[in-house]
C-alpha cells in the first residue's frame, strides 16, 4: 500500500536489507533502500521514489541484484561463482580438463562442471578443498585432482 514490496531473499549476508543499501533492478537500474521490515527470508521493503502501490507494481517479478564489486567485499576473500566460469580445469601436472561451465548447487557441496570443449565431455567436480588445489584468477586456470585420483 505504501509502495513497498515483499522480497524472496536468495542471500547468505544478513545485512544486505538495511536502509541505505543500493541493488541493482532488472530492467530498471539501481534502487535505494529506504526502509525494511519482516523476516529477514522474506523482507518487505520500500525503495527510495517508490510511494505507491502502483509504483511498486512496476517492480513485481524483477530480480535484484547487488554489483560485482559488492558481491566481492561481502565474499571476505573467497571467490563467486562468476569468478570461476570460463577458467580452464587442469590437473597438477597440467592435463587440460576442460572449462568451467557452469556451478551446480547440490546440497552442502557446490560442483563445477567442466566440459571439454573437444569431445563436449563433462567431469563434474565437488568444490571441496581436497578436489580444487588452486584457483589462480590472474593466469585463469583451476588445478583440481578428480575424485577417482585421489590418493
Amino acid at each position: 500500500m505504501r509502495g513497498e514490496v515483499k522480497v524472496e531473499s536468495r542471500t547468505d549476508v544478513a545485512e544486505r536489507f538495511r536502509p541505505g543499501a543500493r541493488l541493482q533492478c532488472e530492467g530498471v537500474g539501481e534502487l535505494l533502500i529506504a526502509s525494511v521490515r519482516g523476516p529477514a527470508n522474506v523482507p518487505i521493503v520500500r525503495f527510495d521514489g517508490y510511494e505507491s502501490r502502483s509504483d511498486a507494481d512496476r517492480l513485481r517479478g524483477r530480480v535484484l541484484h547487488i554489483t560485482r564489486e559488492a558481491a566481492r567485499k561481502a565474499a571476505k576473500g573467497a571467490y563467486l561463482w562468476a569468478d570461476l566460469l570460463g577458467l580452464v580445469a587442469e590437473t597438477p601436472d597440467g592435463t587440460r580438463l576442460g572449462i568451467v561451465r557452469e556451478i551446480l548447487r547440490a546440497g552442502e557441496t557446490d560442483v563445477l562442471v567442466v566440459r571439454d570443449e573437444g569431445t563436449r565431455a563433462e567431469v563434474l567436480l565437488p568444490a571441496l578443498a581436497s578436489v580444487v588445489r588452486v584457483v589462480d584468477l590472474a593466469a585463469g586456470r583451476v588445478v583440481v585432482v578428480p575424485q577417482d585420483v585421489l590418493p
